[in-house]
Protein backbone atom coordinates (compact mmCIF):
# COMPACT_ATOMS: atom_id res chain seq x y z
CA UNK A 1 0.00 0.00 0.00
CA UNK A 2 1.29 3.84 -0.68
CA UNK A 3 1.90 5.69 2.47
CA UNK A 4 0.57 8.85 0.91
CA UNK A 5 0.86 10.42 4.65
CA UNK A 6 5.05 10.90 3.84
CA UNK A 7 3.24 13.96 1.19
CA UNK A 8 0.37 14.82 3.33
CA UNK A 9 1.48 15.34 6.73
CA UNK A 10 3.22 18.76 6.97
CA UNK A 11 5.88 17.70 9.16
CA UNK A 12 6.49 14.37 7.62
CA UNK A 13 7.17 16.37 4.07
CA UNK A 14 9.10 19.26 5.33
CA UNK A 15 11.06 17.83 7.99
CA UNK A 16 11.60 14.60 6.83
CA UNK A 17 10.99 14.29 3.05
CA UNK A 18 12.33 17.54 1.93
CA UNK A 19 16.27 17.11 3.18
CA UNK A 20 15.94 13.66 1.16
CA UNK A 21 14.54 15.37 -1.85
CA UNK A 22 17.37 18.65 -1.56
CA UNK A 23 20.31 15.76 -1.59
CA UNK A 24 19.04 14.19 -4.78
CA UNK A 25 18.74 17.76 -6.52
CA UNK A 26 22.11 18.37 -8.21
CA UNK A 27 21.71 14.66 -9.09
CA UNK A 28 18.70 14.73 -10.78
CA UNK A 29 19.68 18.02 -12.67
CA UNK A 30 22.88 16.80 -13.93
CA UNK A 31 21.56 13.30 -15.28
CA UNK A 32 18.67 15.56 -16.63
CA UNK A 33 20.74 18.19 -18.61
CA UNK A 34 23.77 15.60 -19.72
CA UNK A 35 21.66 12.30 -20.30
CA UNK A 36 17.96 13.37 -21.50
CA UNK A 37 17.27 10.35 -22.74
CA UNK A 38 18.09 8.53 -19.84
CA UNK A 39 16.18 10.67 -17.48
CA UNK A 40 13.07 10.29 -19.35
CA UNK A 41 12.97 6.77 -19.14
CA UNK A 42 14.22 6.80 -15.61
CA UNK A 43 10.98 9.86 -14.82
CA UNK A 44 8.97 6.52 -15.95
CA UNK A 45 10.22 4.32 -13.77
CA UNK A 46 10.13 6.87 -10.24
CA UNK A 47 6.83 6.57 -10.25
CA UNK A 48 6.98 2.77 -9.82
CA UNK A 49 9.68 3.70 -7.10
CA UNK A 50 7.86 6.12 -5.13
CA UNK A 51 4.63 3.74 -5.37
CA UNK A 52 6.61 0.49 -3.65
CA UNK A 53 8.04 2.75 -0.97
CA UNK A 54 11.21 5.00 -2.18
CA UNK A 55 9.07 8.09 -0.33
CA UNK A 56 9.40 5.93 2.88
CA UNK A 57 12.76 5.10 2.61
CA UNK A 58 13.68 8.74 1.58
CA UNK A 59 12.01 10.02 5.11
CA UNK A 60 13.39 7.48 7.43
CA UNK A 61 17.55 7.92 5.49
CA UNK A 62 16.76 12.02 6.81
CA UNK A 63 15.04 11.14 9.77
CA UNK A 64 17.49 8.54 11.63
CA UNK A 65 21.21 10.47 10.42
CA UNK A 66 19.25 13.78 12.31
CA UNK A 67 18.24 11.45 15.31
CA UNK A 68 21.97 9.75 15.33
CA UNK A 69 23.45 12.97 15.43
CA UNK A 70 20.78 14.87 18.05
CA UNK A 71 22.39 13.40 21.39
CA UNK A 72 26.20 14.51 20.85
CA UNK A 73 24.12 17.93 19.86
CA UNK A 74 22.26 18.08 22.82
CA UNK A 75 25.61 16.98 25.51
CA UNK A 76 27.57 19.67 23.11
CA UNK A 77 24.81 22.04 23.93
CA UNK A 78 24.65 21.44 27.48
CA UNK A 79 21.71 19.63 27.15
CA UNK A 80 18.26 19.09 25.44
CA UNK A 81 16.83 22.74 24.53
CA UNK A 82 13.37 22.81 25.94
CA UNK A 83 15.12 21.45 29.22
CA UNK A 84 17.98 23.97 29.34
CA UNK A 85 15.80 26.84 28.73
CA UNK A 86 13.77 26.10 32.20
CA UNK A 87 17.28 26.50 33.66
CA UNK A 88 18.46 29.88 35.75
CA UNK A 89 21.52 29.97 34.32
CA UNK A 90 20.02 29.93 30.72
CA UNK A 91 19.56 33.59 29.17
CA UNK A 92 16.95 32.78 26.09
CA UNK A 93 14.18 34.15 29.00
CA UNK A 94 14.58 36.84 31.08
CA UNK A 95 14.52 35.72 34.30
CA UNK A 96 11.01 37.28 35.59
CA UNK A 97 9.39 36.02 32.90
CA UNK A 98 11.44 32.73 33.56
CA UNK A 99 9.97 32.68 37.43
CA UNK A 100 6.48 32.62 36.52
CA UNK A 101 6.81 30.38 33.78
CA UNK A 102 8.11 28.27 36.92
CA UNK A 103 5.37 28.96 38.77
CA UNK A 104 2.55 27.99 36.04
CA UNK A 105 3.64 24.97 34.90
CA UNK A 106 4.77 23.60 38.15
CA UNK A 107 1.19 24.71 40.09
CA UNK A 108 -0.40 22.68 36.07
CA UNK A 109 1.72 19.50 36.75
CA UNK A 110 2.33 19.50 40.28
CA UNK A 111 5.61 19.09 40.16
CA UNK A 112 7.50 21.25 42.79
CA UNK A 113 9.79 23.93 41.15
CA UNK A 114 13.18 23.66 41.77
CA UNK A 115 15.08 26.18 43.50
CA UNK A 116 18.04 28.18 42.11
CA UNK A 117 20.30 26.70 44.73
CA UNK A 118 18.74 23.13 44.08
CA UNK A 119 19.83 23.46 40.49
CA UNK A 120 23.32 24.69 41.60
CA UNK A 121 23.69 22.00 43.63
CA UNK A 122 21.77 18.95 42.24
CA UNK A 123 21.76 20.02 38.50
CA UNK A 124 20.38 16.44 37.44
CA UNK A 125 17.79 16.11 40.15
CA UNK A 126 16.71 19.89 38.75
CA UNK A 127 17.17 18.94 34.97
CA UNK A 128 14.66 16.06 35.55
CA UNK A 129 12.25 18.24 36.64
CA UNK A 130 12.73 20.41 33.44
CA UNK A 131 12.39 17.63 31.36
CA UNK A 132 8.93 16.44 33.23
CA UNK A 133 7.68 20.05 32.76
CA UNK A 134 9.16 20.00 28.75
CA UNK A 135 6.65 16.55 28.50
CA UNK A 136 3.66 17.98 29.83
CA UNK A 137 4.17 21.01 27.35
CA UNK A 138 5.09 19.01 23.96
CA UNK A 139 1.53 16.78 25.34
CA UNK A 140 -0.45 20.12 25.93
CA UNK A 141 0.74 21.66 22.55
CA UNK A 142 0.12 18.66 19.84
CA UNK A 143 -3.24 20.94 18.36
CA UNK A 144 -1.29 22.73 15.68
CA UNK A 145 -4.46 24.74 15.22
CA UNK A 146 -4.00 26.03 18.82
CA UNK A 147 -0.50 26.17 18.93
CA UNK A 148 0.93 27.06 15.52
CA UNK A 149 3.80 28.88 16.34
CA UNK A 150 4.97 25.98 18.68
CA UNK A 151 4.24 23.25 15.20
CA UNK A 152 6.22 25.45 13.04
CA UNK A 153 9.46 26.20 14.37
CA UNK A 154 9.34 22.31 15.47
CA UNK A 155 9.24 21.78 11.05
CA UNK A 156 11.60 24.35 11.20
CA UNK A 157 14.23 22.12 13.72
CA UNK A 158 13.25 18.80 12.85
CA UNK A 159 14.25 20.09 8.82
CA UNK A 160 17.76 22.00 9.89
CA UNK A 161 18.63 18.78 12.02
CA UNK A 162 18.02 16.00 9.64
CA UNK A 163 19.59 17.95 6.28
CA UNK A 164 22.68 18.16 9.05
CA UNK A 165 22.32 14.77 9.43
CA UNK A 166 22.94 13.61 5.89
CA UNK A 167 25.25 17.15 5.18
CA UNK A 168 27.91 14.77 3.27
CA UNK A 169 25.93 12.81 1.51
CA UNK A 170 24.60 16.24 -0.31
CA UNK A 171 28.27 17.71 -0.84
CA UNK A 172 29.02 13.75 -2.22
CA UNK A 173 25.62 14.49 -4.75
CA UNK A 174 27.50 17.83 -5.63
CA UNK A 175 30.64 16.36 -6.70
CA UNK A 176 29.00 13.27 -7.92
CA UNK A 177 26.47 15.62 -10.32
CA UNK A 178 29.74 18.12 -11.89
CA UNK A 179 31.38 14.64 -12.58
CA UNK A 180 27.97 13.72 -14.44
CA UNK A 181 27.87 17.17 -16.09
CA UNK A 182 31.61 16.40 -17.24
CA UNK A 183 31.48 13.02 -18.77
CA UNK A 184 29.28 14.41 -21.85
CA UNK A 185 31.46 18.20 -22.10
CA UNK A 186 34.46 15.97 -22.23
CA UNK A 187 33.25 13.69 -25.04
CA UNK A 188 32.23 16.58 -27.06
CA UNK A 189 35.22 18.91 -26.20
CA UNK A 190 32.80 22.23 -25.73
CA UNK A 191 30.83 23.29 -22.85
CA UNK A 192 27.68 25.21 -22.93
CA UNK A 193 26.62 28.17 -21.27
CA UNK A 194 23.56 26.08 -19.56
CA UNK A 195 26.39 24.06 -18.28
CA UNK A 196 28.27 26.29 -17.00
CA UNK A 197 25.77 27.73 -14.56
CA UNK A 198 24.57 24.86 -13.49
CA UNK A 199 28.17 23.55 -12.68
CA UNK A 200 28.38 27.02 -11.01
CA UNK A 201 25.07 26.95 -8.79
CA UNK A 202 25.93 22.94 -7.79
CA UNK A 203 29.37 24.62 -6.37
CA UNK A 204 27.79 27.13 -4.82
CA UNK A 205 25.27 24.41 -3.70
CA UNK A 206 28.09 22.17 -2.35
CA UNK A 207 29.71 25.53 -0.07
CA UNK A 208 26.67 26.29 1.53
CA UNK A 209 26.26 22.56 2.86
CA UNK A 210 29.98 22.93 4.03
CA UNK A 211 30.07 26.43 5.32
CA UNK A 212 26.17 27.07 6.51
CA UNK A 213 24.95 23.45 7.31
CA UNK A 214 26.40 23.51 10.69
CA UNK A 215 25.64 22.48 14.38
CA UNK A 216 24.85 26.15 14.97
CA UNK A 217 22.76 26.63 12.65
CA UNK A 218 20.67 23.80 13.71
CA UNK A 219 21.03 25.15 17.57
CA UNK A 220 19.03 28.31 15.71
CA UNK A 221 16.07 26.56 15.87
CA UNK A 222 16.76 24.10 18.43
CA UNK A 223 16.06 27.04 21.10
CA UNK A 224 13.55 28.80 19.18
CA UNK A 225 11.53 25.61 19.47
CA UNK A 226 11.86 25.20 22.88
CA UNK A 227 11.12 28.83 23.75
CA UNK A 228 8.07 28.88 21.86
CA UNK A 229 7.20 25.65 23.60
CA UNK A 230 7.55 27.51 26.87
CA UNK A 231 6.08 30.52 25.69
CA UNK A 232 2.63 28.32 25.47
CA UNK A 233 1.97 28.42 29.18
CA UNK A 234 0.84 31.64 28.32
CA UNK A 235 -1.77 30.36 25.76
Amino acid sequence: MINFEKVTDPYERRARLYPALICLLPLIVSISLSFPSLFTTLSGLAVLVVSLGGLQLLTQLARDRGKRLEKSLFEEWGGMPSVAIFRFSDQNIPLPAKQRYHEIVSSETGIEAPTKELEMTSPKQADAIYLSWSDYLRGKTRDVRKYPMVFKENINYGFRRNLFGIKWFCVFSGFLSIIVIAIPISQSDAITETQIGIMIAIMLYILIFIIVVNKDWVRITAFAYAKQLVESINS
